[in-house]
């Protein structure tokens, strides 16, 4: 009775001690989940490793939150390569439907563990809205349209939409009540609306409340449609001076590339004009109620994308391009 006792605690011993090395072996799933912030870390039961892990998270806890992000969320991979184990955070800061996406990577050794980089930037950030993601390190631009909505605005719509670009259109407001379904298509497909007076007179010549009234009317008119008021504004031939600057209460936004598509009625030139001056952080003036701009438009596109350029609404541009924009300030590029 004796004997089988000793066999049966020193089987138990034997057991215990393989449990304990096992569970020491085991990696444990840990989370934090509070305040718009959700981490998911690892456990590896080795003190030196999990202070390094536990200091690298709260460090990066305190500088999420004095920068007044959003959203934070942290994730992790590893794999073991021979003796080593590579270990990953992969660490998401969203800030207005905005993802930011970065890599932190570890090598862990012989219970040690060591940065392998200080920082790998995934160089793109993930646009919610848009469903893109978008390159900070392409060349950027923004198309923009003048003078509509009418009927090429569909067409102009469907290109985009059909490249999965997106643009920027300055509404003029005589035109909205006969083309409310047309906008409403520019709302859905994501574009950017915005405000290029009521009637297209020229404002330098007008007084306060005659400017006033140009601006109000198409925002009252693209709100009723919408839901939401334009937060941009360009000024009909983009003429600008103390006063009306004063009066507009959104950022100015005129252009540095004309393509003079009021003009010529020629999509080749218009392509030419594009593609022979553009450069990162521009703003391309063209007008959706010409035939010969839309078809323009399957020449540019395809060119651009091809030269690894990102096409982007005006806000999109200068929000990737950190600059913030002011109200009252006039703007022509991004850069």
């Amino acid at each position: 009775m004796k004997k089988s006792f000793i066999i049966c605690l020193i089987i138990f011993i034997i057991l215990f001690i393989i449990y304990i090395i096992k569970d020491k072996d085991k990696i444990n799933n840990y989370e934090y989940n509070k305040d718009n912030i959700n981490i998911i870390y690892p456990y590896f039961n080795n003190d030196n490793i999990d202070n390094y892990i536990n200091n690298y998270l709260i460090n990066t806890l305190f500088n999420f939150k004095i920068n007044n992000k959003n959203n934070l969320f942290i994730d992790y991979d590893y794999y073991n390569d021979m003796d080593n184990t590579n270990l990953t955070f992969y660490r998401y800061e969203i800030i207005d439907n905005i993802v930011k996406e970065y890599k932190d990577k570890y090598l862990i050794n012989n219970n040690k563990i060591n940065k392998v980089k200080d920082l790998d930037v995934i160089n793109y950030i993930y646009d919610g809205y848009t469903q893109k993601n978008i390159d900070k390190n392409k060349p950027m631009i923004a198309l923009t349209f003048d003078d509509g909505p009418n009927y090429n605005t569909g067409k102009i719509l469907d290109i985009l939409n059909k490249y999965n670009v997106k643009a920027t259109f300055f509404l003029l407001g005589k035109n909205i009540e006969n083309n409310k379904d047309i906008i409403k298509k520019m709302n859905g497909y994501g574009m950017e609306i915005g405000n290029h007076t009521y009637s297209h007179k020229l404002l330098t010549k007008l007084k306060k409340d005659k400017i006033k009234e140009e601006f109000n009317k198409t925002n009252d008119l693209i709100y009723s449609i919408t839901g939401k008021y334009p937060t941009l504004t360009r000024p009909s031939y983009g003429s600008t001076n103390n006063k009306i600057r004063k009066l507009i209460n959104t950022p100015i936004i005129i252009w540095d590339i004309d393509t003079l598509d009021w003009k010529y009625h020629n999509s080749n030139k218009i392509y030419n004009k594009v593609i022979s001056k553009v450069k990162d952080g521009d703003i391309i003036l063209m007008h959706d109620i010409y035939s010969a701009t839309s078809n323009s438009l399957e020449l540019i596109i395809p060119k651009l994308l091809e030269e690894g350029y990102e096409l982007v609404t005006v806000s999109e541009l200068f929000y990737y391009k950190e600059i913030t924009l002011e109200k009252g300030k006039v703007y022509g590029f991004a850069k």
